[in-house]
């Protein structure tokens, strides 16, 4: 039959207050260390943007105030409709864009302000701030001496630092509504705003980069074409005006023969030259589809007031720390927890 374990409520008061003093001591150190911790770790500063960015998949739908003029011109808006709307980036992987190692690299670069208006690169902020100005061990700034397209080769040091900024500059998305959110923590508040703008920034040009760097392409393709055939077609067509000047009353087989030749060279150019510029105002068309549209629902905002650390809350968590601390000290010493349950 087992034995019942009941706590005598006597005996642990009797020992609390027999071993006030060990609880009193403990709890008090361990709360002044919680508090001086609060007061000696960094404060950091918090702030958000968010960007709403166009919804897309609505084909030519986009353009439907332009088909009137479009169609006046000879260009089937409805033609275009097929590939539209596809956003190889999709909106979900947006995130992901800030925190890749390229946008961090480039934010090294850019200039910020900090709350007394100096200006000085992230990197050397970082470094005075947040690193305290610590010289790295050699080890930490060797760097493989290799120079290879396509692969980013880093050193230690940068390592620690992405690592530490994907703690503090990082982007979400609300799937229900769309909207990108961009998050800072930084110890400068101004800090914390510039580099929530510059995410915002570079996000929004590097998804309108993706989505219209082939359109752009084939716009300045067939605007070099055009120039081209533009050319060629005004020549033919000076080259026809002068013969027909010179040979408008002259009835001659091989006059005939060779009027026959300009005029099929003017018109070939002709056809040439119109189809190239009516493919040509199709590709703007597209690039004005297709180029993306943001919306800054809320620019970052320099918060007055510290994120952290909440001081109230460490002291609190501390005395509760102690407190336990001190409990378990005082029933473990002279086995005191023997004398309180009673088997």
């Amino acid at each position: 039959m087992e034995e019942e374990i009941s706590i005598d409520f006597k005996a642990l008061f009797r020992i609390i207050w027999k071993e006030k003093w060990w609880i009193i001591l403990i709890t008090t150190f361990v709360t002044a260390v919680g508090i001086s911790y609060a007061f000696w770790v960094r404060e950091e500063f918090e702030t958000q943007g968010k960007i709403l960015p166009e919804l897309q998949g609505k084909g030519a739908g986009n353009l439907s105030q332009f088909a009137g003029l479009a169609s006046l011109a000879g260009i089937d808006l409805g033609s275009m409709s097929g590939g539209s709307g596809v956003d190889a980036v999709r909106p979900d992987l947006y995130p992901d864009v800030i925190t890749s190692t390229p946008f961090y690299l480039e934010l090294f670069k850019t200039k910020v302000h900090n709350k007394d208006n100096e200006e000085l690169t992230f990197e050397e902020y970082y470094h005075q701030v947040i690193e305290k100005s610590k010289v790295p061990k050699e080890k930490f700034l060797q760097i493989y001496p290799v120079k290879e397209e396509g692969i980013i080769i880093i050193n230690r040091l940068n390592e620690i630092r992405l690592k530490d900024l994907k703690e503090r500059l990082n982007a979400g998305i609300d799937k229900k509504t769309g909207v990108i959110t961009i998050n800072s923590k930084m110890p400068d508040p101004v800090v914390a705003a510039e580099t929530a703008k510059f995410a915002m920034e570079y996000l929004m040009a590097y998804v309108k980069t993706y989505r219209t760097e082939k359109l752009h392409q084939d716009v300045q393709y067939l605007a070099d074409q055009v120039n081209s055939s533009r050319g060629k077609y005004y020549s033919t067509q000076e080259q026809k005006a002068k013969y027909s000047d010179q040979f408008q009353d002259i009835r001659l087989q091989s006059a005939d023969v060779r009027r026959e030749r300009i005029e099929s060279e003017y018109k070939l150019s002709s056809s040439f030259y119109n189809e190239l510029l009516k493919k040509y105002e199709e590709a703007k068309f597209k690039l004005h589809q297709e180029t993306p549209v943001f919306k800054i629902l809320e620019p970052p905002v320099a918060p007055a007031k510290k994120s952290e650390p909440r001081r109230s809350i460490i002291a609190l968590m501390s005395m509760f720390l102690g407190t336990v601390l001190a409990f378990s000290v005082v029933l473990i010493k002279d086995d005191n927890y023997r004398a309180i349950l009673n088997k």
